[in-house]
């Protein structure tokens, strides 16, 4: 199984005192901008909603991991692909996340700005349900990344943002308090998965698949030229 490390990993965080739309949908990060965070507890994602007698406040937090996988962007079938990462049981019980797609951080080699508050995309989901909980634990856990994120290979960039589920789905809290997922950070998210060399799916007279190519210079899409087969 191959693994790669995130080459840029972070987090952001939005607060408005004026609505949750103006914070789910803003276009840049108000506060904590943090590039490569080592806390053995920082926050992933989270949700935050007060009222009183000044008005409400709401609050994100949104991590930004990217991926350089142009090593495996052509010429394999990449399957088993997870995220791998060492939560902390200081997460909320019950916090339920999506994992997006992201346009942030450049070819997995650019720190995160707070213009990168908005750069993902809520269409696609890599991870994640209304039921899918944040590991409460101390200890590595993998999570699956479903095909979406498989075909984002093809890019050359794997780039993903973790989110409170409602904030995926845009859903407004309705119960007030702080609520966290959180991780060491000091264990660099990676990403494990299985590349298989792309070729014909059969072995010919003792060649392997992955050289068929190879063989009297025909190519794959042509062997059934091969003697009239």
């Amino acid at each position: 199984m191959a693994t790669i490390n995130a080459g840029k990993y972070g987090t952001l965080r939005s607060d408005s005192t004026s609505s949750w739309s103006a914070v789910r949908n803003a276009t840049t990060a108000t506060s904590t901008i943090s590039n490569q965070p080592t806390s053995n507890t920082g926050i992933t994602a989270s949700i935050t909603y007060l009222t009183g007698g000044k008005g409400s406040e709401w609050g994100l937090y949104r991590a930004y991991f990217a991926f350089d996988v142009t090593s495996y962007q052509t010429g394999y079938n990449i399957t088993n692909l997870e995220l791998e990462i060492d939560p902390s049981n200081q997460t909320t019980s019950n916090f339920p996340y999506a994992i997006i797609k992201s346009t942030a951080q450049g070819n997995a080699n650019s720190d995160l700005v707070a213009g990168d508050w908005d750069s993902l995309d809520f269409s696609t989901l890599y991870a994640g349900s209304s039921m899918t909980y944040w590991p409460d634990t101390n200890t590595v856990s993998q999570i699956s990344l479903n095909s979406n994120a498989v075909a984002a290979f093809s890019t050359g960039y794997l780039k993903i943002c973790i989110v409170w589920y409602s904030d995926y789905s845009n859903t407004a809290p309705i119960s007030t308090g702080n609520y966290y997922a959180r991780q060491n950070f000091s264990y660099v998210p990676r990403i494990n998965f299985t590349a298989t060399a792309a070729g014909y799916g059969n072995d010919i007279i003792g060649v392997d698949s992955s050289n068929i190519g190879s063989v009297i210079t025909v190519a794959s899409a042509d062997i059934g030229k091969i003697i009239g087969v």
